[in-house]
């Protein structure tokens, strides 16, 4: 059986495409949810309850940034700049320190053992996240400076 070629008028395709955007980000933030929430809950094995779900995740995530920066593309609102390099690696650190140290104190009852998970991983979010955003922004700039030379030529 043959496929045929697309049935969809403009308006359709325009209205799909804005479906499985909303679809893909609606995935991304839930798996995201899914796996703070059982991290949250689960006292032990929990690198075995968030597996699959990280594996999804990190694939996603992967494509996603993979097929922007090879098409020259940062994000509609956020600019490529060491300022929000530094914003969004300070939110996924302050974000990931309360969850491990909530984490923490729900399962040992240590406010001091868990006063220093939490701030032990939100340097360790807050310095992975940087250093991986600062790589994209070169990454993305090159990409760009490449892209403008090849439309010169």
């Amino acid at each position: 059986m043959k496929l045929q070629n697309n049935n969809l008028d403009e308006m359709q395709e325009k209205k799909l495409l804005e479906i499985e955007h909303k679809g893909c980000w609606l995935a991304f933030w839930g798996l995201l949810i899914a796996i703070l929430v059982q991290i949250l809950i689960f006292d032990e094995d929990v690198i075995r309850s968030v597996a699959g779900e990280w594996i999804i995740l990190f694939c996603l995530s992967l494509y996603m940034s993979i097929g922007s920066m090879k098409n020259g593309i940062w994000d509609r609102r956020l600019k490529p700049t060491g300022k929000y390099n530094a914003v969004l690696s300070l939110v996924s650190g302050l974000v990931c320190a309360l969850i491990f140290s909530i984490s923490s104190y729900l399962k040992y009852n240590a406010l001091m053992g868990s006063i220093a998970t939490g701030v032990f991983m939100f340097i360790f979010i807050f310095a992975i996240t940087f250093l991986t955003l600062s790589i994209s922004v070169k990454m993305y700039h090159k990409k760009i400076s490449k892209m403008e030379t090849n439309c010169e030529d």
